[in-house]
């Protein structure tokens, strides 16, 4: 609960910081489907939409639509690489991301830390490629009990760090988890995105964010 606080007290102190930055919000639902291959390779798939409520110009609109596709091959218990591919649908033009992920989780009694290192190649054009590095840590807590069980709720709160070797972005998602069925969990909460904060022109971006996990399996 002491972490929880410090990702609030953190939140609220960097929007009354940049308050006069430019300010985004909006919906950023997503669906993630999952399919075992074998015992150490995963299938994922999933859909998410960006809508906004209020843009730069204070108006709604809808931004852009992702599909992605990943292989996840788990070196053991705690390690696995992410290999896939993003197609991003935004206004008329149409961009392709492959992506390179490094996970790898502890389990200390009810709390779950995980940390994720990303390497990303944007192509948006052929004369216009965009490469990005990430690392994202995550910590995972049942609400009650030592482990999540079905049709109980978890806390996820989540700090990650992208480069594009312009400039920093900073994320910060504090989500409420739901676990439905053995095959199903929800998560619901917020991402807050800090942007542009090397070059001074600071970005905030505040999304609603909802995820479903479907499992196959």
């Amino acid at each position: 609960m002491k972490t929880f606080c410090c990702f609030l007290l953190f939140f609220c102190c960097s929007n009354l910081l940049f308050a006069q930055s430019n300010f985004n919000t909006g919906f950023l639902p997503k669906i993630i489907v999952s399919k075992k291959l074998s015992n150490k390779n995963i299938w994922v798939n999933s859909i998410e939409s960006r809508t906004f409520i209020l843009d730069d110009n204070n108006e709604f609109s809808h931004s852009l639509v992702d599909i992605s596709s990943i292989i996840s091959i788990k070196t053991d218990f705690e390690q696995s690489f992410n290999f896939g591919y993003i197609l991003r649908f935004r206004d008329d033009k149409t961009i392709h991301r492959i992506f390179q992920h490094y996970n790898f989780v502890s389990q200390l009694t009810s709390i779950k830390i995980a940390h994720r290192i990303a390497f990303e190649q944007f192509y948006q054009s052929k004369r216009q490629t965009i490469f990005r590095t990430r690392y994202r840590f995550t910590l995972e807590k049942p609400l009650s009990g030592e482990r999540v069980d079905i049709k109980e709720f978890y806390l996820k709160l989540g700090n990650e760090l992208l480069y594009d070797f312009t400039d920093l972005e900073i994320r910060i998602t504090p989500y409420l988890g739901y676990q439905i069925s053995k095959k199903d969990r929800i998560e619901f909460g917020l991402d807050y995105r800090l942007r542009e904060f090397i070059k001074n022109n600071t970005q905030n971006d505040l999304w609603f964010r909802t995820i479903w996990y479907i499992s196959l399996n």
